[in-house]
């Protein structure tokens, strides 16, 4: 590990059929480890998945309830969505040790195993050859999930996974929410270089931020401009810089940034993804 991880779990640790690995990515709310499997299980497993556990033991009632929702929001989505772009759920389990107050109680989401990340790709090196194939594939996922409904909430590179073949699944989807008519409500924080401008000083309420499926549009708008030319269509040298950016452009007084190494194709495109208000975004 490189880095702390939100659930720390030791190599050899075993929550249901499945023995943990390696540590393989972590987010604020969760962690993900390679874990394989040591025994029969219920219904068809493989023999190796990705194991998501996400904290539970220790904080605040406040910030436990708020864990629990975005447990409860990525699990609904899994059992609800079955659809080829989309990471598969095999099961969930809830972790049953007292001597371990850190995981007790942790529930864990068993899911396919990526071979990597379109994050770890584009770190790699900009422009990769597979890029706009992936882009693609991205999209089937985004229109997959809002046409049954739902909003993923926060599409960046780091929750796009390549499988063995080489193509792309959606992931992480606690912060996905369902529609209610035009609108979901979703927490109220996203990765500020992925956010729409509308949402960068929308009011967060007491079920959270009204988010529609334009922003996942705006943010497919981003992803494929670094995609296709290793750099973000706003400027700035860091997201602070480019948060700014996105409002100077939202109230008109800047524009895009578009790389002149733009393919023509995407150049006609991802305005279209990037306008200054929801209502003029294209749909997937």
């Amino acid at each position: 590990m490189t880095e702390p991880y939100a659930v720390p779990v030791p190599r050899g640790y075993r929550v249901g059929v499945w023995e943990v690995r390696r540590p393989l990515a972590t987010g604020a709310f969760g962690s993900v480890y390679e874990a394989r499997r040591t025994g029969g299980g219920h219904g068809p497993l493989p023999q190796s998945a990705a194991l998501k556990f996400l904290p539970t033991g220790t904080g605040t009632p406040r910030r436990l309830t708020h864990l629990r929702e975005l447990a409860d929001r990525e699990v609904a989505l899994h059992r609800r969505l079955r659809r080829p772009r989309l990471i598969r759920m095999y099961e969930t389990l809830t972790v049953d040790d007292p001597e371990c107050p850190a995981l007790d109680g942790a529930t864990v989401l068993v899911l396919e195993k990526a071979e990597g990340s379109l994050a770890a790709l584009l770190a790699a090196g900009p422009r990769p050859a597979a890029g706009p194939a992936l882009l693609a594939q991205i999209c089937e996922g985004l229109a997959q999930l809002h046409r049954a409904g739902w909003v993923h909430g926060d599409l960046k590179p780091a929750n796009v996974l390549l499988m063995r073949d080489g193509s792309a699944r959606l992931a992480d989807f606690n912060m996905a929410a369902e529609l209610e008519g035009t609108h979901a409500y979703s927490p109220g924080f996203s990765t500020s270089d992925y956010t729409p401008p509308e949402l960068l000083w929308s009011e967060i309420g007491e079920r959270g931020r009204r988010i529609r499926p334009s922003a996942d549009v705006w943010a497919f708008g981003v992803l494929a401009h670094l995609t296709l030319t290793g750099a973000f269509p706003l400027p700035g040298g860091i997201p602070t810089a480019r948060r700014d950016a996105a409002v100077a452009y939202a109230r008109g007084t800047a524009g895009l940034c578009l790389s002149p190494g733009l393919p023509d194709a995407w150049r006609a495109v991802l305005p279209l993804c990037l306008t200054r208000t929801h209502a003029d975004r294209i749909g997937t």
